[in-house]
């Protein structure tokens, strides 16, 4: 992953989070909220691992975090979250459970095997007032199964949102990790993004040797092999370049966010 020097607070991540944003109708201020979905290509590629490090990596930049996962294999993120056997082995035995938990005071958790499932998370972040990431992680579906299975996506951010009906249900981000032999599927996957979320920001992250497999992305970011791989250890991991890959998202998404308010202010 290209050097990057990690932000030290969450106001050098971002101006993503500017004001808390107001709604419109209410005026009500409401606190700051963005949407990443992180999108597993390939068996190589660890969905909660990565999905786990991410949400450890937003937390530490003073995020209350929301992360829901489709964990229709294992390990699931209740595994790196430190539940039980019997709590992350319940999707598995159970297609319709919904597992759920929390990690210290800013990263709540959910997972089932079902997007369907996941409309029924009620993961409440504790800090009101904190800037909110909502992540959703799942493994990339077949093409013709990507139209409701998106749908399921979105309904579950929804479900995690604390911003009213119709909130979240498009990503403000897709990160596309994929392994070589499946770049062909991240390219279609990423043309479907493309087509139904156009204002979505889509990142894209491969192993080094594969970067020449480029999809159609906005950042183009080296996957370290030991993003893809499972650990050992029962807890999220702390990898720097998992600081990397947050802070590049958020400084994306406050360029655009920037621009947008400034085009609204001036029309």
């Amino acid at each position: 992953m290209p050097q990057q020097r990690t932000p030290r607070t969450l106001r050098d991540v971002s101006h993503l989070f500017l004001s808390g944003g107001e709604s419109a109708r209410a005026r009500v201020p409401r606190r700051s909220e963005a949407v990443i979905w992180i999108a597993a290509v390939g068996s190589s590629v660890n969905r909660a691992h990565l999905a786990a490090g991410a949400a450890a990596a937003c937390a530490k930049l003073g995020m209350q975090v929301s992360l829901a996962e489709v964990s229709r294999n294992l390990p699931n993120i209740g595994y790196y979250f430190g539940l039980e056997p019997a709590d992350y082995l319940g999707p598995a035995v159970d297609r319709a459970t919904l597992g759920s938990g929390a990690w210290g005071e800013s990263v709540r958790f959910c997972f089932s095997t079902m997007p369907s499932s996941l409309g029924r998370c009620a993961v409440d972040a504790a800090q009101q007032d904190a800037p909110h990431a909502i992540i959703v992680a799942f493994s990339c579906p077949a093409g013709r199964a990507r139209s409701p299975f998106f749908a399921g996506l979105g309904v579950a951010a929804a479900a995690l949102s604390d911003q009213g009906e119709g909130a979240a249900r498009h990503p403000d981000c897709v990160i596309v990790a994929a392994d070589g032999p499946h770049m062909v599927q991240a390219r279609g996957l990423s043309s479907d993004v493309r087509a139904r979320f156009p204002g979505a920001v889509v990142f894209s992250i491969a192993h080094a040797s594969e970067r020449g497999l480029a999809i159609d992305a906005d950042e183009s970011l080296v996957l370290p092999r030991e993003l893809g791989s499972s650990v050992a250890r029962r807890t999220p991991p702390t990898d720097g370049s998992f600081d990397e890959l947050v802070a590049s998202v958020f400084q994306i998404l406050s360029l655009r966010r920037r621009k947008a308010v400034v085009h609204a202010a001036s029309g």
